[in-house]
Protein backbone atom coordinates (compact mmCIF):
# COMPACT_ATOMS: atom_id res chain seq x y z
CA UNK A 1 0.00 0.00 0.00
CA UNK A 2 1.38 3.41 -0.94
CA UNK A 3 1.27 5.52 2.22
CA UNK A 4 1.80 8.74 0.27
CA UNK A 5 -1.84 8.50 -0.79
CA UNK A 6 -3.16 8.51 2.77
CA UNK A 7 -4.12 11.69 4.59
CA UNK A 8 -2.66 11.99 8.08
CA UNK A 9 -2.81 14.64 10.74
CA UNK A 10 0.27 15.16 12.88
CA UNK A 11 -1.03 12.98 15.70
CA UNK A 12 -1.64 9.97 13.44
CA UNK A 13 1.60 10.51 11.54
CA UNK A 14 3.64 10.51 14.71
CA UNK A 15 1.81 7.51 16.16
CA UNK A 16 2.56 5.37 13.15
CA UNK A 17 6.05 6.52 12.27
CA UNK A 18 7.56 7.50 15.63
CA UNK A 19 11.18 6.52 15.77
CA UNK A 20 10.92 5.85 19.48
CA UNK A 21 7.65 3.92 19.69
CA UNK A 22 6.55 2.44 16.38
CA UNK A 23 3.77 0.36 17.93
CA UNK A 24 2.51 2.98 20.38
CA UNK A 25 -1.10 4.13 19.88
CA UNK A 26 -1.45 6.25 23.01
CA UNK A 27 -3.98 8.99 22.09
CA UNK A 28 -2.62 12.51 21.84
CA UNK A 29 1.06 11.74 22.25
CA UNK A 30 4.00 10.66 20.16
CA UNK A 31 7.70 10.83 20.96
CA UNK A 32 6.64 12.29 24.32
CA UNK A 33 5.12 15.44 22.79
CA UNK A 34 1.40 16.26 23.29
CA UNK A 35 -0.73 17.48 20.41
CA UNK A 36 -2.51 20.66 21.50
CA UNK A 37 -5.33 20.42 18.95
CA UNK A 38 -8.21 22.49 20.35
CA UNK A 39 -7.23 21.37 23.86
CA UNK A 40 -9.94 22.67 26.21
CA UNK A 41 -7.40 22.84 29.02
CA UNK A 42 -5.50 25.58 27.17
CA UNK A 43 -6.83 29.11 27.89
CA UNK A 44 -8.79 30.55 24.98
CA UNK A 45 -6.47 33.55 24.63
CA UNK A 46 -3.48 31.28 23.96
CA UNK A 47 -2.26 30.42 20.47
CA UNK A 48 -2.60 26.69 19.89
CA UNK A 49 -3.05 24.25 17.00
CA UNK A 50 -6.41 24.75 15.30
CA UNK A 51 -7.86 23.57 12.00
CA UNK A 52 -9.15 26.77 10.41
CA UNK A 53 -10.64 26.94 6.90
CA UNK A 54 -8.18 28.45 4.45
CA UNK A 55 -5.03 28.16 6.55
CA UNK A 56 -4.59 25.87 9.55
CA UNK A 57 -2.74 27.14 12.63
CA UNK A 58 0.24 25.29 14.06
CA UNK A 59 2.66 26.13 16.88
CA UNK A 60 5.07 24.03 18.90
CA UNK A 61 3.53 24.94 22.25
CA UNK A 62 0.48 26.95 23.34
CA UNK A 63 1.50 30.47 24.34
CA UNK A 64 0.12 33.99 24.59
CA UNK A 65 2.00 35.36 21.62
CA UNK A 66 4.97 37.70 21.46
CA UNK A 67 5.22 40.52 24.00
CA UNK A 68 6.43 43.37 21.80
CA UNK A 69 7.51 45.36 24.85
CA UNK A 70 10.34 42.85 25.24
CA UNK A 71 10.85 41.64 21.65
CA UNK A 72 13.92 42.17 19.50
CA UNK A 73 15.48 40.10 16.75
CA UNK A 74 18.92 39.23 18.09
CA UNK A 75 21.48 38.11 15.48
CA UNK A 76 24.65 36.67 16.96
CA UNK A 77 27.26 33.91 16.64
CA UNK A 78 30.11 33.95 14.14
CA UNK A 79 29.51 37.54 13.05
CA UNK A 80 31.54 40.73 13.00
CA UNK A 81 28.86 42.49 15.01
CA UNK A 82 26.02 41.14 17.14
CA UNK A 83 22.90 43.17 16.41
CA UNK A 84 19.48 43.49 18.05
CA UNK A 85 16.90 44.74 15.52
CA UNK A 86 13.64 46.25 16.69
CA UNK A 87 10.44 45.73 14.71
CA UNK A 88 10.65 49.07 12.93
CA UNK A 89 14.24 48.35 11.82
CA UNK A 90 13.05 45.40 9.76
CA UNK A 91 10.80 47.59 7.60
CA UNK A 92 13.89 49.54 6.55
CA UNK A 93 15.09 46.53 4.55
CA UNK A 94 14.30 46.10 0.86
CA UNK A 95 10.93 44.36 0.67
CA UNK A 96 9.87 41.55 -1.66
CA UNK A 97 6.51 39.84 -2.12
CA UNK A 98 5.46 36.46 -3.46
CA UNK A 99 2.52 34.10 -3.52
CA UNK A 100 3.53 30.66 -2.36
CA UNK A 101 2.19 27.62 -0.57
CA UNK A 102 3.06 26.29 2.83
CA UNK A 103 3.00 22.49 2.59
CA UNK A 104 2.49 20.60 5.85
CA UNK A 105 3.60 17.04 6.58
CA UNK A 106 -0.03 16.45 7.61
CA UNK A 107 -0.71 16.47 3.84
CA UNK A 108 -2.55 19.80 3.54
CA UNK A 109 -1.23 22.97 1.93
CA UNK A 110 -2.36 26.60 2.04
CA UNK A 111 -1.54 29.56 -0.17
CA UNK A 112 -0.88 33.18 0.82
CA UNK A 113 0.82 36.35 -0.35
CA UNK A 114 3.93 36.88 1.76
CA UNK A 115 5.93 40.11 2.09
CA UNK A 116 9.31 40.49 3.71
CA UNK A 117 13.06 40.70 3.18
CA UNK A 118 15.81 38.38 1.97
CA UNK A 119 18.68 37.08 4.05
CA UNK A 120 21.11 39.38 2.23
CA UNK A 121 19.80 42.27 4.35
CA UNK A 122 20.93 40.48 7.50
CA UNK A 123 24.24 39.37 6.00
CA UNK A 124 25.17 42.94 5.01
CA UNK A 125 24.47 44.18 8.53
CA UNK A 126 26.18 41.53 10.68
CA UNK A 127 28.94 40.36 8.27
CA UNK A 128 29.26 36.65 9.15
CA UNK A 129 32.65 35.02 9.46
CA UNK A 130 33.59 32.83 6.45
CA UNK A 131 33.54 29.86 8.86
CA UNK A 132 29.79 30.34 9.41
CA UNK A 133 27.94 27.74 7.34
CA UNK A 134 24.63 27.42 9.21
CA UNK A 135 21.96 29.65 10.70
CA UNK A 136 20.17 28.52 13.86
CA UNK A 137 16.75 30.01 14.71
CA UNK A 138 14.91 30.25 18.03
CA UNK A 139 11.33 31.35 18.53
CA UNK A 140 9.00 32.69 21.21
CA UNK A 141 7.08 29.39 21.42
CA UNK A 142 10.29 27.45 22.30
CA UNK A 143 10.71 26.16 18.74
CA UNK A 144 14.08 25.98 16.99
CA UNK A 145 15.39 25.16 13.51
CA UNK A 146 18.64 25.31 11.55
CA UNK A 147 19.52 25.75 7.89
CA UNK A 148 22.62 25.88 5.72
CA UNK A 149 23.15 29.55 4.94
CA UNK A 150 23.45 28.80 1.22
CA UNK A 151 19.97 27.28 1.27
CA UNK A 152 18.52 30.45 2.78
CA UNK A 153 20.03 32.48 -0.06
CA UNK A 154 17.67 30.88 -2.59
CA UNK A 155 15.40 33.41 -4.28
CA UNK A 156 12.05 32.25 -2.89
CA UNK A 157 13.11 32.28 0.76
CA UNK A 158 11.59 35.19 2.70
CA UNK A 159 11.79 36.57 6.21
CA UNK A 160 8.13 37.50 6.41
CA UNK A 161 6.54 40.55 8.04
CA UNK A 162 3.17 40.62 6.20
CA UNK A 163 0.66 38.03 5.05
CA UNK A 164 -2.10 38.77 2.52
CA UNK A 165 -1.47 42.50 2.76
CA UNK A 166 -1.60 42.74 6.55
CA UNK A 167 0.92 42.39 9.35
CA UNK A 168 1.38 38.79 10.39
CA UNK A 169 -1.30 37.70 12.83
CA UNK A 170 -0.53 36.18 16.24
CA UNK A 171 -1.56 32.79 14.85
CA UNK A 172 0.70 32.94 11.80
CA UNK A 173 3.95 34.10 13.33
CA UNK A 174 3.87 37.77 14.37
CA UNK A 175 6.17 39.63 14.34
CA UNK A 176 8.53 37.63 12.09
CA UNK A 177 8.51 34.22 10.45
CA UNK A 178 10.41 32.33 7.78
CA UNK A 179 8.90 31.08 4.52
CA UNK A 180 10.90 28.44 2.65
CA UNK A 181 8.42 27.18 0.01
CA UNK A 182 10.40 24.07 -0.95
CA UNK A 183 10.48 22.82 2.66
CA UNK A 184 7.70 21.26 4.74
CA UNK A 185 5.88 23.59 7.12
CA UNK A 186 7.81 22.47 10.19
CA UNK A 187 10.92 24.13 8.72
CA UNK A 188 9.08 27.46 8.31
CA UNK A 189 9.70 28.74 11.84
CA UNK A 190 7.39 31.41 13.31
CA UNK A 191 7.70 34.01 16.11
CA UNK A 192 11.46 34.34 15.48
CA UNK A 193 13.42 35.92 18.33
CA UNK A 194 17.04 34.94 17.72
CA UNK A 195 19.35 33.86 14.89
CA UNK A 196 22.83 32.46 15.44
CA UNK A 197 25.49 31.96 12.77
CA UNK A 198 27.41 28.73 13.44
CA UNK A 199 30.07 26.55 11.83
CA UNK A 200 28.11 23.32 12.48
CA UNK A 201 24.43 22.46 12.28
CA UNK A 202 22.59 22.75 15.59
CA UNK A 203 19.43 20.95 16.70
CA UNK A 204 16.08 20.92 14.86
CA UNK A 205 12.86 20.70 16.89
CA UNK A 206 10.75 18.11 15.07
CA UNK A 207 13.61 16.05 13.71
CA UNK A 208 14.89 15.75 17.28
CA UNK A 209 11.42 14.90 18.63
CA UNK A 210 9.90 12.66 15.96
CA UNK A 211 10.29 11.05 12.55
CA UNK A 212 10.92 14.21 10.53
CA UNK A 213 14.03 14.72 8.42
CA UNK A 214 16.53 17.45 9.31
CA UNK A 215 16.52 18.52 5.65
CA UNK A 216 12.73 18.85 5.35
CA UNK A 217 12.62 19.14 1.54
CA UNK A 218 9.13 18.38 0.19
CA UNK A 219 9.00 14.92 -1.39
CA UNK A 220 6.90 13.64 -4.34
CA UNK A 221 3.50 12.38 -3.28
CA UNK A 222 -0.02 13.70 -2.72
CA UNK A 223 -1.21 17.08 -1.45
CA UNK A 224 -4.65 18.04 -0.10
CA UNK A 225 -4.83 21.84 -0.69
CA UNK A 226 -7.24 23.65 1.61
CA UNK A 227 -8.30 25.94 -1.24
CA UNK A 228 -9.37 22.91 -3.31
CA UNK A 229 -11.58 21.36 -0.62
CA UNK A 230 -8.66 19.11 0.36
CA UNK A 231 -9.11 17.05 -2.80
CA UNK A 232 -5.96 14.98 -3.45
CA UNK A 233 -3.56 16.24 -6.09
CA UNK A 234 -0.14 14.82 -7.05
CA UNK A 235 3.03 16.80 -6.32
CA UNK A 236 6.51 16.32 -7.78
CA UNK A 237 8.59 17.37 -4.78
CA UNK A 238 10.12 20.74 -4.01
CA UNK A 239 7.91 23.84 -3.99
CA UNK A 240 4.26 22.90 -4.48
CA UNK A 241 2.38 24.30 -7.48
CA UNK A 242 -1.07 23.18 -8.58
CA UNK A 243 -2.76 23.82 -11.97
CA UNK A 244 -4.74 26.72 -10.45
CA UNK A 245 -1.60 28.39 -9.03
CA UNK A 246 0.28 31.12 -10.85
CA UNK A 247 3.95 30.18 -11.10
CA UNK A 248 6.54 32.89 -10.57
CA UNK A 249 7.90 34.35 -13.79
Amino acid sequence: MNLSFLKFDRRTFLKIFSLTALTSLVPGKAAGIPDFRNDKNVPKNYIQNRDVPGFHIRSANPFLGVDMQNWALVVTGLVKETVAFNYEDLFGFKMHSQVSRLKCVECWSAKAKWEGFRIEEILKRVQPDPAAKYLYFQSADSYYESFPIEELKRERVLFVLKMNGNSLSRDHGFPLRLIVPFKYGYKNIKYITRMEFTDTRKRNYWSNSGPYSVDGTIQPGIDHPLDFNKKPLPINGGEVFHPFDKRPS
